[in-house]
């Protein structure tokens, strides 16, 4: 899904396995892939479309999130994402660039305020029509959280998978009670900003500071406002939370990202979750949100 990917489990044949999964997930929900089952549904926005049950699960859950949030977080934000050039993978906007010469977007184009129907009985989903989905950072948690899982149902006592950056750990840390997560700040030259203590679950950056590039000579990044349609703006360069899930920890970091600083410490404390707030200012920069983390 356009980021890399780590798994360390107990034995080669665990990771083959995890390697395995993550690939059938990259197949179905890569937007980067004309071919993935992501890419057909979008196909086929305004109508019931039939999807695998993994894929159904991926579509529940960021409706799930959706409303959970109000709208905060929307995975219906594919063309606003395109307009502005991020219509390639990662690695290929940072290798061809966008065209410095291209007008950047001015107008508002909000967010769908429309949800996704679903259809459980049948595996079907229907997209508001004139929208495309994006799976995103809930598509990479989400998957993680389901590798995980599957490790240890065959068997493993101990897994890590990383997708992009964010991990997801499941049973004993290798070394016997809590994992600890070093959350760094090499944005800031900070290696380690904090280190969060967890029985097991997931923990998720969202950052303004990695994926930004110029659009007629105007710096934007990949956090989109709902509300506006536009990069959000906010006093905040990162948020790391921690979750029983990683989807769930992926959510609710983007949304306290966008929030701003007063606002970010809000969700976090609403959800009872634990959390690094890193503001764009050198001064006071870290602010640790420490609450009981819950093991999944």
């Amino acid at each position: 899904m356009g980021s890399s990917c780590r798994v360390v489990a107990p034995n080669a044949e665990y990771t083959c396995h995890a390697v395995g999964l993550v690939d059938q997930l990259e197949r179905s929900w890569s937007r980067f892939l004309l071919d993935s089952e992501v890419s057909a549904l979008n196909e086929c926005a305004g109508h019931i479309t039939v999807v695998s049950a993994v894929t159904y699960e991926l579509i529940a859950t960021a409706e799930r999130a959706r409303r959970a949030t109000a709208g905060a977080f929307t995975p219906l934000m594919l063309d606003q994402l395109v307009e502005l050039g991020y219509d390639r993978t990662w690695t290929e906007v940072q290798l061809s660039g966008i065209d410095a010469d291209e007008d950047v977007v001015t107008t508002n184009h909000p967010a769908c305020d429309v949800g996704i129907e679903l259809y459980p009985e049948i595996h079907a989903v229907r997209l508001p029509d004139g929208v495309r989905f994006d799976p995103g950072g809930i598509g990479k948690g989400l998957a993680a959280d389901m590798v995980a899982a599957a490790l240890v149902d065959a068997g493993a006592t101990s897994a890590q998978v990383e997708l992009g950056g964010d991990v997801r750990v499941a049973g004993p840390a290798w070394n016997g009670g809590d994992w600890e997560v070093r959350v760094d700040d090499a944005d800031h030259g900070a290696p380690v900003a904090a280190t969060i203590r967890v029985p097991e679950g997931g923990v998720a950056t969202s950052s303004t500071m990695r994926r930004r590039w110029r659009r007629g000579g105007v710096d934007v990044h990949h956090l989109l406002d709902p509300r506006t349609g536009r990069p959000a703006e906010t006093d905040l360069d990162a948020v790391t939370a921690v979750a029983p899930s990683l989807w769930w920890a992926e959510v609710v970091a983007k949304v306290a990202l966008m929030a701003g600083s007063d606002g970010a410490r809000r969700i976090l404390e609403h959800h009872g979750m634990s959390g690094v707030l890193v503001r764009a200012t050198a001064h006071d920069r870290y602010e640790v949100v420490e609450r009981a983390v819950v093991p999944a």
